[in-house]
C-alpha cells in the first residue's frame, strides 16, 4: 500500500557563480545591492534581530528580519509577504543562504523553509528566478529592469 506524500513544505535551489564568496555575500547583504536582483528597493539591517524588507512592486513586498549572519558563509532571515491575506505573512517562513567558495566560484544554496502546504512551488519559481539574477550581477552582468515589478503595477 502506497502512502500518500506529504505537500512540500520547503524550497531548495543550488547555483554556482564565477566570483568569490565575499562578493556574493555583499549582494545579498547590502541593500542597494539587493535591489539590482531583487525588486526596485531594499532595507537590509545586517545585523541579527535587523529589517529584511524587498519591495517587488506596490503589492508584493517581501518582509521579516535577519537570524544570523556569517560573514562570506551564511545569511538566514525570516521571510513573508505584507499582503493581506497571504498565508506566508512576515516572519512565518525562514530563508537560509549558504556560501562555499572554491576556487574563486561560488556554490550558492538557499532552502526557504516553513512554507504553508501549496505555496512551496510558487516560492521555488520566484527564488528561481531571482537567483538567476543575483547570478547575472555577481558575475558582474547586467539583468535589466525585474520584470515582476511592472507585474502588478508597480
Amino acid at each position: 500500500m502506497t502512502m500518500p506524500q506529504a505537500e512540500a513544505t520547503s524550497v531548495s535551489r543550488q547555483i554556482s557563480i564565477n566570483a568569490p564568496a565575499l562578493k556574493v555575500y555583499k549582494y545579498l547583504t547590502d541593500a542597494s545591492l539587493i535591489a539590482e536582483w531583487m525588486g526596485q528597493m531594499a532595507v537590509f539591517d545586517p545585523v541579527p534581530g535587523g529589517d529584511y524588507r524587498v519591495v517587488i512592486n506596490d503589492s508584493t513586498i517581501a518582509k521579516g528580519n535577519v537570524v544570523e549572519l556569517i560573514e562570506n558563509e551564511k545569511v538566514v532571515f525570516t521571510f513573508g509577504w505584507e499582503a493581506e491575506g497571504n498565508p506566508v505573512t512576515p516572519g512565518y517562513s525562514t530563508v537560509e543562504i549558504t556560501l562555499e567558495e572554491s576556487g574563486g566560484s561560488t556554490s550558492v544554496t538557499l532552502t526557504h523553509t516553513g512554507l504553508p502546504e501549496g505555496t512551496a512551488i510558487s516560492h521555488g519559481e520566484g527564488w528561481e528566478h531571482y537567483m538567476a539574477r543575483l547570478h547575472t550581477v555577481a558575475e558582474g552582468g547586467e539583468p535589466g529592469v525585474d520584470p515582476l515589478i511592472a507585474s502588478a503595477g508597480g
